[in-house]
């Protein structure tokens, strides 16, 4: 099962919806590897969400399976 890293941004939207990104690379073969190249990567990370989102906080980062990626995605991206 591949693992990917999806990070959650801090506060809601106007209708209540939660501002996310999911990194489709890299992908890793465990959560271990993932968790890894997070706490190794942390800086990256947080300059790429500043990238997409400006100056708003990222509340968490995880390491999530590919089925449960594809849950929170669109279906036109599933197809």
């Amino acid at each position: 099962m591949k693992w990917f890293i999806l990070v959650l941004m801090m506060g809601t939207q106007t209708d209540g919806s939660r501002d996310w990104f999911w990194y489709q690379k890299p992908e890793f073969q465990t959560v271990d590897e993932c968790i890894v190249y997070v706490q190794q990567n942390a800086i990256e990370i947080q300059a790429d969400m500043q990238f997409e989102f400006g100056a708003r906080p990222v509340e968490m980062v995880y390491c999530v399976r590919e089925d449960k990626v594809k849950k929170l995605l669109p279906q036109e991206i599933n197809a």
